[in-house]
């Protein structure tokens, strides 16, 4: 919802008075400075924003040219967001080539500071026919063709600067103690001054983030 902003705007515009309850998707760098999008997404009806932080790295961003992310701006996009009464799931990726066996620790302690109301987490997946696919593959990284294990909680590569084990299990331990009862009971009563819908939303969210939840 954060590619063609005009016509973003002019669609929320048209659905304020529909009463609808839905969930957008944005970049972090659009939401960090157009607080209109976000006043205009709160009266139509959105309820939450997804927003793919991807890595609390700037390196590891600025390596996959992922120009609209800066680590600056993270806690402004929730301050923001949170400001219009709606709430943030964010996603994360862990497994770039930037990435070292540290990643983890530090995303755990970054991720709580910026108050997320909830948070998804992926290992980095090389989709066959994808440019990444066909990088690892010419590099003699690619571990498995079982496709069945292509679904963001396996290691299915040689990661370049740690271990298949210290990936599979740092990405274990971030997912199940971010996304621990204790945390997510937390998380959810902190939304309930979000209001009503950002509640049930984040609580959905919460459920289905610790039942997808890989553990050892």
């Amino acid at each position: 919802m954060t590619i063609d902003v005009s016509y973003t705007k002019a669609l929320f515009k048209s659905m304020k008075d529909l009463n609808k309850k839905f969930i957008c998707e944005g970049n972090a760098d659009v939401l960090a400075k157009d607080e209109e999008l976000l006043k205009l997404s709160y009266e139509a009806g959105c309820i939450e924003w997804t927003v793919g932080f991807e890595s609390l790295n700037q390196q590891t961003l600025n390596g996959v040219h992922k120009k609209t992310n800066k680590i600056e701006d993270y806690a402004l996009v929730v301050e923001k967001i949170h400001k219009y009464k709606m709430a943030v799931l964010g996603n994360f990726i862990f497994g770039f080539d930037q990435d070292n066996p540290d990643v983890f620790e530090i995303a755990q302690e970054d991720i709580i500071k910026l108050g997320l109301d909830s948070a998804r987490f992926a290992i980095l997946t090389p989709y066959p026919g994808t440019p990444l696919f066909k990088k690892l593959e010419a590099e003699g990284r690619i571990l498995t063709r079982d496709w069945s294990k292509y679904n963001r909680k396996n290691v299915v590569f040689e990661p370049k600067n740690m271990s298949k084990e210290d990936l599979q299990n740092g990405f274990i331990k971030v997912s199940s103690n971010i996304n621990s009862i204790p945390n997510l009971i937390c998380r959810d009563f902190r939304s309930l001054k979000l209001g009503f819908h950002p509640f049930l939303a984040t609580v959905g969210r919460n459920v289905e983030n610790y039942l997808n939840t890989p553990r050892k």
